[in-house]
């Protein structure tokens, strides 16, 4: 119950944080079109241009720049780090185009007296602005959650090998990884050069080491003849689980899930891209292949 108690909280604190950005960034656009609105007519209220219709379109629009954003996954747990924030930076702004667009089609378009080109620029310049600054806000809190540890998974790692190893080391160093590596299961006792986490024991200490330690989360990295003892036990005990298989490292570019007879599979395709002189061209065309045809 202490287990399934964490990880109810954990799950709140990422869920609650994300849906107060959301709230905030609504109100900083909706706020961004009513500002932009008086700054285009004054400090009154336009007869031409009818402030509350002109704020129920601009509500709309609101809703169509963050619903974008959401399916886009921006406020997606945790967030893109490394060289994938940007697509979130991209996001502002394409979401700012289709909401201008938007307000231009079903608003002013619609108007035969009154069409504002300002206001629409307006809109777009500032709502980027600070949606851009409520997600650099947003992040720090991120970053000291993780720092403090609040709301991270209590990890436990199970596998001694050098992949293990290079996982801990990606966890530790990233800046919004949501796990925080208490240790490393050493299913056979053999690799003892261990760097970056502590090594509890071998498998036959996992029951103890996971009620002692409070874990809430194992990654797999080793002793794959275990892993259907391991899933029932962390569904047992509320544990978080995920595997990372050995061969990932050798043949992650190879592999595809697919769809067969209704049942998602994990295949591998073969591409033998390494070892042709026109590899860049067969590289594209395999990403067509991927995208239009599945194949």
């Amino acid at each position: 119950m202490r287990l399934l108690a964490n990880f109810v909280y954990m799950f709140q604190f990422w869920i609650r944080l994300r849906l107060i950005q959301i709230l905030v960034d609504l109100c900083l656009l909706l706020s961004v079109f009513v500002l932009v609105y008086f700054w285009r007519v004054g400090w009154v209220f336009s007869s031409d241009l009818m402030f509350w219709e002109y704020f129920l379109h601009a509500v709309l629009a609101v809703g169509v720049w963050i619903g974008f954003m959401l399916f886009a996954m921006y406020y997606r747990i945790p967030p893109r780090s490394g060289g994938r924030g940007w697509f979130d930076i991209i996001l502002a702004p394409v979401g700012g185009i289709i909401s201008s667009g938007f307000l231009v089609v079903v608003y002013f378009f619609a108007r035969s007296e009154v069409f504002s080109r300002w206001i629409s620029l307006g809109v777009f310049v500032f709502g980027v602005l600070v949606l851009l600054l409520s997600r650099a806000f947003f992040l720090m809190l991120l970053r000291r959650a993780k720092r403090n540890k609040i709301g991270c998974y209590r990890t436990l790692v199970v596998g001694g090998n050098r992949i293990s190893e290079h996982l801990v080391g990606a966890l530790n160093t990233n800046t919004y990884s949501l796990h925080d590596v208490v240790g490393v299961i050493e299913p056979y006792g053999i690799y003892k050069d261990y760097k970056g986490a502590k090594v509890l024991g071998k498998l036959n200490k996992l029951e103890e080491v996971c009620e002692a330690e409070n874990i809430t989360a194992i990654i797999q990295c080793d002793a794959f003849e275990h892993t259907l003892s391991l899933i029932s036990f962390c569904e047992e005990k509320n544990i978080k689980f995920e595997l990372d298989p050995a061969w990932r490292g050798v043949f992650e570019k190879n592999l595809r899930i697919r769809e067969t007879a209704g049942v998602k599979l994990l295949s591998f395709v073969k591409r033998d891209h390494e070892t042709s002189s026109k590899k860049s061209f067969y590289k594209m065309v395999d990403i067509v292949l991927d995208q239009f045809f599945g194949v």
